[in-house]
């Protein structure tokens, strides 16, 4: 079991997946620079370990996943320019959609704002039933949109999306389940990350290279290049994602997953 400590992140790593958990409890686990500097090193961490197949993220405390942007630090910076000077910080939320191994988000609390963005960029959510959604930027006059984790990529029908993004309201875990946000709810911490151990078993049974290319063609589709005049889309996504289904095809893991099947065994995935 291998432990690090982030800028006001942890890191765990046993049984080939990481567990990250967000450390700005007095703050709601807001996203203060150093909280999104800690999540950049720590996704960078995981992602960059090949021994790493799963990872989960999660907010410390019990009270929020994430209450969104430090406005109290907001506030501390230059506000003379629009909302306020850039942020100093590497951009946790985008090093967690570049990363292409599955990111389960366990959501225990409020996850609004930057909170709620933040796990939509995570691939799967299990929240507990006390937890709460919501996007109240435009409560605030900001303007979170065509970020690539926003609600109008369509993982939640578009009505629903205009809703939470339009009108600032919370919803709860329960609304965030019916609705496609949340795929599990659970009734408490414990039960949270006991079903994230489960799913992330399920998801180590998968060859990794293969998860890389699967996730990054998901990715492509929903963010799709312009093809060349002539190729149909469908073509181009295939094209694009090509040097993936070959690093795939001639990887070892390619040999050992019909061998493990033909000799009735686990396969043991070697991430090449």
């Amino acid at each position: 079991m291998a432990v690090k400590t982030f800028d006001l992140v942890s890191y765990e790593k046993r049984n080939r997946v990481a567990w990250i958990t967000i450390h700005n409890e007095e703050r709601m686990n807001a996203l203060s620079t150093g909280v999104n500097n800690g999540l950049h090193d720590s996704f960078e961490e995981a992602d960059n370990d090949d021994d790493v197949l799963v990872i989960v993220l999660t907010g410390g405390g019990g009270r929020a996943f994430c209450a969104g942007a430090d406005l109290k630090e907001m506030t501390q910076r230059d506000q003379t320019i629009a909302v306020g000077a850039a942020q100093n910080a590497r951009h946790g939320g985008t090093r967690i959609t570049q990363c292409l191994k599955p990111v389960i988000a366990c959501i225990d609390g409020y996850a609004l704002a930057g909170g709620m963005q933040l796990s939509a960029r995570c691939d799967f959510r299990i929240a507990t039933q006390k937890s709460v959604f919501g996007m109240p930027e435009p409560l605030r006059s900001l303007v979170p949109i065509n970020l690539m984790d926003t609600q109008e990529i369509g993982f939640v029908p578009l009505g629903w999306a205009l809703w939470i993004i339009l009108s600032g309201e919370h919803f709860s875990a329960e609304e965030a389940h019916r609705i496609g946000f949340v795929q599990w709810i659970v009734p408490d911490r414990d039960a949270m990350m006991a079903e994230a151990e489960k799913r992330a078993e399920i998801l180590k049974l998968c060859a990794p290279l293969a998860v890389k290319a699967l996730k990054n063609g998901v990715h492509l589709h929903m963010n799709p290049p312009t093809p060349p005049e002539g190729v149909t889309l469908l073509e181009h996504l295939r094209e694009v994602n090509g040097p993936w289904y070959k690093k795939v095809d001639e990887s070892e893991d390619r040999l050992e997953g019909p061998k493990a099947f033909a000799e009735k065994r686990a396969p043991n995935w070697k991430g090449r």
